[in-house]
Protein backbone atom coordinates (compact mmCIF):
# COMPACT_ATOMS: atom_id res chain seq x y z
CA UNK A 1 0.00 0.00 0.00
CA UNK A 2 1.49 3.31 -1.00
CA UNK A 3 1.89 6.28 1.30
CA UNK A 4 -0.82 8.22 -0.53
CA UNK A 5 -3.27 5.30 -0.24
CA UNK A 6 -2.62 5.03 3.50
CA UNK A 7 -3.19 8.76 3.98
CA UNK A 8 -6.42 8.65 1.99
CA UNK A 9 -7.60 5.61 3.95
CA UNK A 10 -6.78 7.24 7.30
CA UNK A 11 -8.54 10.45 6.28
CA UNK A 12 -11.62 8.51 5.13
CA UNK A 13 -11.77 6.51 8.38
CA UNK A 14 -11.38 9.67 10.47
CA UNK A 15 -14.10 11.40 8.48
CA UNK A 16 -16.45 8.45 8.88
CA UNK A 17 -15.88 8.28 12.64
CA UNK A 18 -16.29 12.04 13.05
CA UNK A 19 -19.48 12.06 10.97
CA UNK A 20 -21.12 9.21 12.88
CA UNK A 21 -20.05 10.18 16.40
CA UNK A 22 -22.92 11.09 18.69
CA UNK A 23 -22.35 14.39 20.46
CA UNK A 24 -22.90 14.49 24.21
CA UNK A 25 -26.11 16.23 25.14
CA UNK A 26 -27.15 17.14 28.63
CA UNK A 27 -30.77 16.82 29.64
CA UNK A 28 -32.50 16.80 33.02
CA UNK A 29 -32.62 13.35 34.61
CA UNK A 30 -35.86 12.01 36.06
CA UNK A 31 -34.67 10.38 39.29
CA UNK A 32 -37.99 8.57 39.68
CA UNK A 33 -37.05 6.58 36.57
CA UNK A 34 -33.31 7.00 35.88
CA UNK A 35 -32.34 5.71 32.42
CA UNK A 36 -29.33 3.62 33.47
CA UNK A 37 -26.94 2.73 36.29
CA UNK A 38 -24.71 5.86 36.41
CA UNK A 39 -27.72 8.16 36.61
CA UNK A 40 -29.33 5.94 39.27
CA UNK A 41 -26.19 6.14 41.40
CA UNK A 42 -26.03 9.91 40.91
CA UNK A 43 -29.69 10.18 41.95
CA UNK A 44 -28.85 8.29 45.16
CA UNK A 45 -26.07 10.80 45.84
CA UNK A 46 -28.42 13.70 45.01
CA UNK A 47 -30.92 12.49 47.60
CA UNK A 48 -28.15 12.78 50.23
CA UNK A 49 -27.44 16.37 49.28
CA UNK A 50 -25.72 18.63 46.82
CA UNK A 51 -22.23 18.05 48.28
CA UNK A 52 -22.51 14.29 47.91
CA UNK A 53 -23.77 14.69 44.34
CA UNK A 54 -20.92 17.04 43.47
CA UNK A 55 -18.35 14.65 44.95
CA UNK A 56 -19.87 11.67 43.11
CA UNK A 57 -19.78 13.52 39.78
CA UNK A 58 -16.21 14.70 40.47
CA UNK A 59 -15.02 11.16 41.30
CA UNK A 60 -16.69 9.65 38.23
CA UNK A 61 -15.85 12.43 35.75
CA UNK A 62 -13.41 10.25 33.79
CA UNK A 63 -15.88 7.36 33.51
CA UNK A 64 -19.30 8.92 33.07
CA UNK A 65 -20.40 12.16 31.43
CA UNK A 66 -22.64 13.50 34.18
CA UNK A 67 -23.57 17.14 34.69
CA UNK A 68 -24.63 18.44 38.09
CA UNK A 69 -27.33 20.67 36.63
CA UNK A 70 -29.10 17.61 35.20
CA UNK A 71 -29.90 16.48 38.76
CA UNK A 72 -31.15 19.82 40.06
CA UNK A 73 -34.70 18.55 40.64
CA UNK A 74 -33.48 15.70 42.86
CA UNK A 75 -31.27 17.78 45.15
CA UNK A 76 -32.74 19.30 48.32
CA UNK A 77 -30.39 22.33 48.20
CA UNK A 78 -29.72 24.56 45.24
CA UNK A 79 -27.26 23.09 42.74
CA UNK A 80 -26.20 26.55 41.59
CA UNK A 81 -24.65 27.17 45.03
CA UNK A 82 -22.47 24.07 44.67
CA UNK A 83 -20.50 25.53 41.77
CA UNK A 84 -18.92 28.14 44.04
CA UNK A 85 -17.76 25.63 46.66
CA UNK A 86 -14.47 23.73 46.15
CA UNK A 87 -14.44 19.94 46.25
CA UNK A 88 -13.56 18.72 49.74
CA UNK A 89 -12.60 15.07 50.24
CA UNK A 90 -14.63 13.27 52.90
CA UNK A 91 -12.82 12.51 56.12
CA UNK A 92 -12.92 8.95 57.25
Amino acid sequence: MSVVSRKVLCTAVFGLVAATAVPATAAPVDCARPPDRPEARACEAARMGVDELRQFIWRKRAVFMLYINDFEAAVPARVADAHERPVQPKAG
